[in-house]
């Protein structure tokens, strides 16, 4: 049935939608969480980060439990990872144990991260992989954005703990639609064949990949955490500063499911990585000049959208379907380091400079690396396909 593989994606949108509903739970009950815990906002921010730290470890172990041909079974086990921390959390006392029950909560969220994109990559071939990657990017920010309205309601209504319940139920309801998820039928061959090690030649440019992934991300996340204070300095009031942010969050998130079927049609990622990114980094730094504000938001979330489907197939054009689960780890351990140091990093450049302009000058920065990145994972991808019929030889020959 030609159309099962977009249900499948339907429901792999909504475990990946789980994982931004859930990590937003703290910031939607962020007032009633300090005065309940008694803690401040150090402490909400070492909740949000709690959430993201596993990643830096779990990715790639995960990748390598995957490549045993367990990824369906390890995407429920991370969303009862995630339900669980739903749980722990709704008892919490103190704060210890509610860092502790985030970051289960992240370890699972990374998994069943790792384990959607590896699955979309399964069951998308290279003519709607940009596409479908996408789709499924949208879906984590989609998450994050329908829990917002939905859990102030919950909060004021019912409290904090009923906020996290809902995280809960929507990791449930997501693990229920997983669940029903057929395996890939090119799978059948490569099952066997699944190996816990990477091809040598393999390891350079899916790292790359994971790079470029983690730079746009970044720059997204630095874009989205000071434009607001930058415009409050400029002369905007805190609600205008919000509200532009705010529509440009809205803005990208519509922008990458209709420019990844613009890619999709062009049929040219990598031009379209080099050119929205140059755009996206231009857009930044005459956001950071005053210039037109507003224009300049909605250029970065119309630039950020064709990149992100684009970005996310990059390792599919060097992985085979036996490689994809530990590449996928590789790739998303590189990511998550990145996004750990990243903003630390842009901390102390506004620290030094005294301004939240440095951080958009920084995301900036890494929009425009991404360019020499895309070339250098070009020529690598060149050597990459040289290397293959040889490869082939030696294995036909043991």
């Amino acid at each position: 049935m030609p159309g099962r593989r977009w249900i499948i994606l339907a429901a792999l949108f909504a475990a990946r939608a789980a994982i931004g509903f859930q990590f937003q739970s703290v910031g939607s009950a962020a007032s009633l969480l300090m005065t309940d815990l008694g803690i401040g906002y150090a402490e909400i921010g070492m909740l949000l980060g709690a959430y993201l730290l596993p990643g830096v470890v779990v990715a790639f172990p995960a990748g390598l439990l995957g490549s045993r041909g367990g990824e369906k079974a390890l995407g429920i086990a991370g969303l009862v990872l995630m339900a669980v921390s739903g749980l722990a959390l709704n008892y919490s006392g103190d704060l210890a144990f509610a860092l502790v029950a985030r970051v289960v909560g992240g370890a699972g969220g990374v998994v069943v991260g790792l384990v959607a994109t590896k699955m979309v990559a399964d069951w998308f071939d290279a003519r709607e992989i940009v596409l479908a990657m996408s789709v499924l990017q949208t879906s984590w920010p989609f998450g994050a954005m329908v829990a917002l309205p939905i859990q102030t309601f919950i909060a004021q209504s019912f409290g904090w703990h009923a906020v996290m319940v809902s995280g809960v139920i929507f990791s449930v309801v997501a693990l229920c639609a997983f669940a029903m998820i057929p395996r890939a039928p090119q799978l059948a061959q490569a099952e066997a064949a699944g190996r816990a090690r990477l091809p040598r030649a393999t390891l350079l440019p899916v790292m790359i990949s994971g790079v470029i992934w983690g730079a746009m991300n970044l720059a997204c996340v630095l874009f989205f955490s000071y434009a607001p204070p930058l415009m409050v300095a400029q002369g905007s009031s805190p609600t205008v500063a919000a509200s532009l942010t705010s529509l440009a969050i809205w803005f990208t998130i519509i922008a990458i499911p209709a420019g990844g079927y613009l890619v999709h049609r062009s049929g040219r990622p990598i031009t379209a990585i080099i050119a929205c990114s140059l755009i996206a980094a231009a857009g930044l730094m005459l956001f950071v000049l005053d210039f037109h504000p507003t224009v300049a938001c909605l250029v970065f979330g119309a630039a950020i959208g064709p990149m992100s489907g684009a970005v996310l197939s990059l390792p599919t054009k060097v992985l085979e379907p036996a490689d994809r689960s530990v590449g996928f780890g590789l790739f998303y351990s590189c990511f998550y380091v990145l996004m750990a140091v990243g903003p630390i990093v842009a901390g102390s450049l506004q620290d030094v400079w005294g301004s939240p302009s440095a951080a958009l000058v920084a995301s900036a920065a890494l929009l425009a690396s991404m360019v020499p990145l895309v070339l250098l994972f070009l020529a690598v991808l060149k050597r990459h396909d040289a290397a293959q019929p040889a490869e082939a030889k030696l294995r036909a020959a043991s």
